[in-house]
């Protein structure tokens, strides 16, 4: 999988389990690891004006393993190269 591949992997997951709700949300950085990408997202309104009433709070980035499996938004609670491990 490439990186352009991931990207559109994790815009397909954003709208599928985050933008029926949230419809501003952006990808906003990329982490790559040895196994994964890890994409960050926020509200565009957060972004570029910094309103805290527009951040999204509690959420992992999205998590696009580089074997193939499915993406999926990772926990807020541990590090993100900890819960991809086991990919």
């Amino acid at each position: 999988m490439l990186l352009q591949d991931a990207y559109e992997t994790a815009q397909a997951l954003l709208d599928a389990m985050v933008r029926p709700d949230s419809p501003d949300v952006v990808i906003c950085s990329c982490t790559e690891f040895p196994n994964a990408w890890a994409f960050g997202y926020n509200t565009r309104r957060f972004l570029a004006h910094g309103e805290l009433s527009a951040c999204l709070v509690g959420g992992g980035p999205v998590v696009v393993p580089k074997s193939g499996k499915d993406a999926f938004l990772s926990a807020s609670g541990s590090p993100v190269d900890t819960q991809i491990g086991h990919l």
